[in-house]
């Protein structure tokens, strides 16, 4: 091996650029006491074919592997990747451009990329830039573009595995970090090199990267999959997204579930649709009845992401099983529902697509249709409270509960109180005549009935403020509420939550949130959606709001009806800082609140659960049958047969779970 030759070695079939490449090469400086020698592989079977043929006739200690259509345009390129190479023995390869992280589907832009380009070719105008530019010093990469490969050892090309023109670097990349080299880019204050591209062919692209990635099991261990669900009131495709962008196979369930309903014949259709399309986990937004059940019976785990709140369903029978992992967005609920001790029950603030809200395009049409000073999208949540009123036939009562519905209207200060108002006496008098739609949850009556009444305080509310707003100023509501429409307030129909309401948010100069009541301390989807896509975000205060942005800086909070209508004419006016304060709004969303962040921290918690529950079981008691077994198997006639072989241990006390008692879903 001579130390101190470099040799370049190409594959060729074009002689106008293999003389091109060559011009390029003959200006090179060469530093004293080293040569430099040119390999070309003439019609090559395949890159790795051709790369081994020109590494097995070359004794330099340096190989530089070049694409034909590559120029090297730094003059100091030799001397500087001696430097490199000599300041540690581990780097075994160097890049022009390469990836910090490989992607997990093997295809290297499909991450940032980080180094230098140059490029002549056809498709750059069209393709975003995502290339991190260094200029000094070297960035340590996992994978490299193959349009320049140097090394200072000999690892075989591994042409038993690439038989084309495809992913050899990848392969190649992966051979050097199995055998513990380092892989660097060096900085560059201009790019070191010229690549004159042309249109990429992709005739056997997809057969070579699977084939890569089964080669590498180390590099690309198995995904997990999910199964996706809809529901019968929840459209929306954002954990899908995440998901896919997160590297995991995902099956979307064709059928529909319900959220609020359990329907046998539904449950065991799902079931068999789960079967026939196996996963690892099943997921949805708030939690199924009928695939929790499923997931029991199949020992599958369920992970339900709920964005209400309160939730009913989290009050059921089916919250209980070992199987079901909850993710609430209220840290006020989930201490209501401590007392439940629901095996896996977990906070998690909602999140904000800005993946999918990239691609947003908005035309000259749009700005006319969706610009506005002041919008909001959502419902009014009209709930005609006379006829209840009526019936209670009392008078210290009826004014009660018009005094809890009407008292905290537009003030969300500390100290103003929703729910643990109601006296017993109204509590007591609601169940007599409300009691059929109490039977169906497990749920403390003065909450259950309060939260009931909050519609009606919400309803109250945001007719207020937007009746306020629009006799000052330009107002939209996007909604399908018909009845008691505020004056004066331009009102449109639904807006479709993926295509249009994004529009509403980007265009609208102020996007309000008035949060539904029953949210005590939680994050409404809304806030979340407006921000992802660089809306301006005004919200009533909630707890958490606080928690999550910085006030003033990041979103934009009040307390008092009086405050909103001032800050809306503030912000109104004050464009700069409005739209300053969209962007960081946008920013902290995309670097913390985007639906793979927060997927990914609900997924470790699951895995960490699944390991612990594992770590407690014991294999003589799989045999037998649990309180919870029992109870589910005979809850409202339900047959669980087998259930006990497929799921943990249950340790807790029939008398945890059955406070209130529980009779079924209707």
């Amino acid at each position: 091996m001579d130390k101190h030759k470099i040799s370049f070695i190409l594959c060729s079939n074009n002689d106008q650029y293999l003389t091109e490449c060559f011009h390029y090469l003959s200006q090179l400086e060469i530093p004293e006491g080293y040569t430099i020698d040119t390999l070309v592989i003439p019609d090559a079977v395949s890159m790795a074919a051709g790369y081994n043929e020109g590494m097995r006739a070359s004794d330099a200690r340096i190989k530089v592997y070049l694409h034909q259509d590559t120029f090297i345009r730094h003059r100091a390129f030799v001397q500087d990747i001696l430097d490199i190479f000599d300041s540690d023995p581990a780097i075994g390869m160097i890049g022009m451009i390469g990836a910090r992280r490989l992607c997990w589907d093997g295809v290297m832009w499909h991450q940032r990329r980080v180094g230098n380009i140059y490029r002549l070719d056809r498709i750059k105008r069209y393709e975003p830039s995502n290339i991190e530019v260094i200029t000094h010093g070297t960035a340590e990469v996992e994978v490299v573009d193959g349009l320049m490969m140097i090394t200072q050892y000999d690892l075989p090309w591994r042409e038993d595995i690439v038989t084309g023109w495809d992913f050899y670097d990848v392969s190649q990349c992966l051979e050097f970090r199995r055998a513990g080299y380092k892989i660097v880019v060096p900085g560059q204050q201009s790019p070191w090199y010229i690549h004159d591209c042309e249109l990429p062919s992709f005739w056997n692209y997809e057969e070579a990267r699977k084939k890569t990635i089964a080669a590498y099991p180390d590099f690309f261990p198995a995904k997990k999959s999910f199964y996706f669900c809809y529901s019968d009131r929840i459209k929306n495709k954002h954990i899908a997204w995440a998901l896919v962008e997160l590297g995991y196979e995902v099956r979307m369930d064709t059928g529909e579930v319900h959220i609020e309903n359990y329907v046998e014949r539904d449950k065991d259709d799902f079931a068999e649709r789960m079967k026939s399309n196996r996963c690892d986990y099943v997921i949805s937004f708030n939690l199924s009845p009928e695939i929790a059940q499923a997931c029991y019976e199949e020992g599958i785990p369920y992970i339900a992401w709920c964005y209400d709140s309160p939730l009913k369903e989290l009050n059921g029978w089916f919250a209980s099983y070992p199987t079901t992992h909850i993710f609430a967005m209220d840290k006020r609920e989930m201490a209501r529902l401590a007392y439940k001790k629901l095996p896996h029950l977990n906070y998690m603030h909602l999140a904000g697509n800005v993946t999918m809200m990239n691609g947003l395009v908005i035309s000259a049409e749009d700005e006319q249709i969706y610009s506005h000073d002041v919008s909001m999208v959502g419902s009014l949540y009209y709930r005609d409270s006379s006829q209840v009123m009526a019936e209670l036939e009392d008078e210290i009562i009826e004014e009660e509960l018009r005094a809890f519905v009407n008292d905290p209207i537009g003030d969300w200060r500390n100290e103003v109180k929703i729910y643990d108002r109601l006296s017993d006496a109204a509590v007591n008098r609601l169940v007599e005549i409300k009691s059929d739609a109490r039977k169906r949850f497990d749920m403390d009556n003065r909450y259950f009935y309060e939260t009931i009444l909050t519609r009606d305080i919400t309803h109250r509310e945001r007719v207020l403020i937007l009746s306020e707003l629009a006799k000052r100023y330009d107002v939209h509501l996007y909604t399908t509420s018909k009845e008691n429409i505020p004056d004066k307030v331009h009102v449109h129909g639904q807006v479709d939550p993926g295509t249009e309401a994004p529009k509403v948010y980007h265009l609208s100069k102020i996007n309000l949130n008035i949060t539904l009541r029953s949210i005590e301390t939680g994050i409404p989807m809304r806030v979340f959606d407006v921000m992802s896509v660089g809306g301006f975000m005004l919200s009533n205060y909630q707890e958490e709001l606080e928690e999550l942005f910085i006030p003033d800086k990041e979103i934009v909070l009040f307390r008092t009806l009086g405050e909103c209508i001032a800050k809306v004419d503030y912000y109104l006016k004050h464009e700069r800082e409005r739209r300053a304060i969209a962007i960081a709004g946008y920013e902290k969303i995309k670097k913390h609140y985007n639906y793979p962040q927060v997927l990914q921290k609900i997924i470790s918690i699951v895995d960490e659960s699944i390991s612990r529950d594992k770590a407690f079981v014991n294999q003589d008691d799989f045999e037998k049958e649990s309180d919870l077994d029992k109870k589910g198997r005979d809850y409202k006639g339900i047959n669980n047969s087998g259930i006990g072989n497929k799921v943990t241990k249950n340790t807790r006390s029939k008398q945890d779970f059955n406070r209130e008692g529980i009779t079924g879903w209707e």
